[in-house]
């Protein structure tokens, strides 16, 4: 029974250092894509979708905002899951929370202005609001508890937090789909990416965080990787 259990212990590590691989190397290449919106500063809208450019010129402050923000916390998120950086160089992994969570305050305040002007609508705007309000939230709530040293929660917390901020990478992978299945813009199917590109997320992080303790019966309520 100890080898087995030991052995799961084994491949339910190497999963997770795999999927924590996969998750980062997305998440930098969707930030680095996200660096078109640059342009827009200098009045180039290289790659830049029609109903995008809409909510650009309609709120511009707010939307520009959130897609120059946002991706630092993107890009920066998944190194707070690396255990070893965690436990090997804790100054760096606490900077590096800090400027996530100012990343995500600034830009999912910024969400929540631009929301009602989404492209897709009212609809649309409700789902990416609800969106920025829980990724406000989390985010907040991640890190006053670590400032209460409630370390369980704040790793429950980031992880909630980050399945949101991951948010911006399934909608992308997302929209090759909508194109499929026959929307004609980003703006029609945006309807369907302001709730498909968030709360999936949020179930699998609900899902492993309630199944964690159950495959390791002796480890910590939360798993060390995350």
């Amino acid at each position: 029974m100890t080898d087995r259990l030991t052995q799961a212990r084994l491949n339910g590590n190497k999963l997770g250092r795999a999927s924590l691989m996969a998750m980062t190397v997305l998440a930098i290449a969707s930030g680095i894509y996200s660096l078109r919106f640059i342009g827009i500063l200098d009045n180039v809208w290289l790659g830049v979708d029609q109903g995008i450019r809409g909510v650009i010129t309609a709120v511009p402050v707010p939307a520009l905002t959130h897609m120059l923000i946002a991706p630092i916390a993107l890009i920066v998120g998944p190194f707070q899951f690396f255990a070893r950086l965690r436990s090997q160089a804790p100054h760096i992994h606490r900077w590096i929370g800090r400027s996530y969570v100012a990343a995500c305050v600034v830009a999912g305040l910024a969400a929540l202005a631009t929301a009602p002007s989404a492209s897709g609508g009212p609809i649309a705007g409700l789902g990416f609001g609800l969106l920025a309000a829980a990724w406000l939230a989390t985010t907040i709530g991640a890190w006053r508890a670590a400032v209460r040293r409630n370390f369980v929660l704040h790793r429950l917390l980031m992880r909630f937090s980050y399945a949101m901020t991951f948010a911006a990478v399934t909608l992308r992978l997302q929209i090759p789909i909508g194109f499929a299945l026959g929307f004609a813009s980003y703006s029609a199917m945006s309807v369907w990416l302001a709730y498909t590109s968030w709360i999936p997320n949020v179930i699998a992080v609900a899902i492993y965080s309630w199944l964690a303790p159950a495959r390791y019966p002796s480890a910590p309520p939360v798993a060390t990787e995350a």
